[in-house]
């Protein structure tokens, strides 16, 4: 995992973003989802797959972040996978994620299963036997698992162009009635597979969320517009001038700024961070670095000028001050 997603991560990861990122996407803001309801699942999914020769291997998967909520008899497993990066395989790959958490569920199933009937006397309620067909399936007619819902936090600059379900992955485009009466057959029987995508940086209906997701998606709004972003920091500085510093490194990220980062790193031993601050001294070095490359470009194009009048080098060193580089910077520009 880079560096970005793990800022990300654990900027997410905070139970009360966490649940507000849920409600808005999923309960379109309606406060369902109670952070206190949420627990800490084990990212790692670690299965043995026993093919029918008795062949095993392992399949090993890490999720982003998962969680657990629980809300009175409902249990749910929700997961966040971070993107900064267009995945054009997303639907395949988030298949397969949710597909292995629905194995460990049967698999745990089953192991708590095998438990009781090997320790009936453990204060366990009698349980019946097992059919054949429950035991060749292991798992029993009246066990249940649970849901999955995982959503896709994409995040960089470019709008998501690739495949938001298994369909679009497929060679569906029909050319004539035969071929498009074949696909609408198909599409009966193959179960379709859709991601559940969060475009960050195009995101419509942010009064959807109540914590300060809202301000990061209303920011990522500006990314590459110098101006509007300030502007928008200052209209919010009541939470941009005090961020702390786990928001501060998924801002970085967020607006892919390495300079933000080298701050916080020489800045660790504060809490709250103004971010507005930090913005106006990034844009300052930006003026002063555009003023001083204009101010090499104007004494390079005097050097030259004095090339091509074929003055000695001496005579341009003592009244332009040019050191080496320069002069061979000026040297190659004439030949060119």
């Amino acid at each position: 995992m880079g560096k970005a997603n793990t800022a990300v991560n654990t900027w997410l990861s905070d139970n009360r973003r966490f649940a507000d990122l849920f409600n808005g996407t999923v309960f379109e803001g309606k406060q369902v989802i109670l952070p206190e309801d949420l627990d800490g699942l084990d990212r790692e999914t670690d299965i043995i797959v026993t093919d029918k020769d008795n062949t095993s291997r392992a399949l090993q998967r890490y999720r982003d972040i998962v969680k657990q909520w629980k809300k009175g008899p409902f249990f749910a497993v929700l997961a966040c996978e971070s993107q900064d990066k267009i995945h054009y395989a997303m639907p395949v790959r988030n298949m397969l994620y949710d597909g292995l958490s629905y194995t460990e569920q049967i698999r745990t199933v089953w192991k708590e299963d095998e438990y009781r009937r090997s320790n009936p006397a453990d204060g366990q309620a009698s349980h019946p036997r097992l059919t054949s067909k429950e035991y060749f399936s292991r798992f029993r007619k009246t066990d249940r698992i649970f849901p999955v819902i995982t959503l896709v936090f994409y995040y960089d600059l470019k709008k998501w162009d690739g495949a938001v379900e298994l369909y679009d992955m497929f060679h569906f485009d029909s050319r004539t009635d035969t071929e498009a009466e074949i696909f609408n057959l198909l599409r009966t029987y193959l179960p379709n597979y859709r991601i559940n995508l969060i475009d960050a940086g195009n995101m419509e209906n942010i009064n959807r969320f109540h914590t300060d997701l809202q301000q990061i998606f209303g920011v990522l709004q500006y990314r590459g517009k110098k101006e509007e972003l300030r502007s928008y920091m200052l209209e919010n500085r009541d939470y941009f001038g005090q961020v702390d510093v786990e928001t501060y490194h998924a801002l970085q990220s967020f607006l892919h700024s390495e300079k933000i980062m080298k701050e916080v790193k020489v800045s660790q031993g504060k809490e709250r961070i103004d971010m507005c601050q930090a913005l106006e001294d990034i844009y300052a070095d930006g003026v002063k670095d555009g003023e001083k490359t204009g101010r090499t470009q104007e004494k390079l194009a005097i050097i030259v000028k004095m090339m091509q009048d074929n003055l000695p080098v001496s005579t341009i060193k003592k009244y332009t001050d040019a050191t080496d580089e320069e002069i061979e910077n000026a040297k190659t520009a004439v030949l060119h």
